[in-house]
């Protein structure tokens, strides 16, 4: 089995780092490699996505339906987001975007990732308010059947969510891109073709 590679990316403590720490434990039982880095600024994001090739790519903090951020001084929106995982074309294919945060308008996040990015394929976050000890053991839940049981992430999230009480989703971009709106509110065609113009 190749080994696989998670960047975990933090903006603040709010995200206890006990939890996180029994994520990672959890994870190297699939032959994940761990990158976990606390950052402060754009910069340095851009720095851990350039050059790499990531699985997964974990971005605990806080959100809402515009931005990521710790709400004080760092905040990225997520259309920023997407450019810069485009830009550094990070993802290897089927990678996941896991949204380590709670937020609202959990469907716009994705469909702005999205339309922005054609690498992004998937991308899983909770669509309620929980705590950094219930999201991880969201998480490691969905780990647990999507590395190990090699369920589809769309199902391995539903049964995540039916083991925690918590409201975790994953999004299929196969089934965004059939949505009307998502091409008519936010799929960036000049991203598209700039992809397009690389490969």
């Amino acid at each position: 089995m190749s080994q696989k590679n998670l960047l975990f990316v933090r903006i603040t403590q709010d995200v206890l780092t006990n939890s996180a720490n029994g994520l990672f434990s959890f994870v190297q039982h699939f032959n994940i490699n761990i990158v976990a880095k606390d950052i402060q600024t754009v910069d340095e994001l851009k720095e851990l996505l350039k050059g790499n090739r990531y699985d997964y790519i974990y971005l605990a903090g806080h959100g809402d339906e515009t931005c990521f951020t710790d709400n004080k001084d760092f905040n990225l929106s997520w259309s920023d987001i997407g450019n810069l995982i485009c830009e550094t074309n990070c993802l290897n294919p089927e990678s996941i975007i896991m949204l380590y945060c709670c937020k609202g308008g959990m469907g716009s996040v994705v469909y702005t990732l999205m339309g922005m990015c054609d690498n992004i394929k998937y991308v899983c976050g909770a669509k309620q308010s929980v705590s950094s000890l219930d999201l991880t053991t969201a998480f490691t839940m969905f780990l647990y059947h999507y590395e190990h049981r090699k369920i589809n992430p769309v199902i391995a999230a539903q049964k995540a969510s039916f083991a925690t009480d918590i409201r975790l989703e994953c999004y299929d971009r196969g089934d965004v891109e059939m949505n009307p709106l998502f091409h008519q509110y936010y799929y960036c065609e000049e991203c598209g073709k700039q992809i397009d113009e690389i490969e």
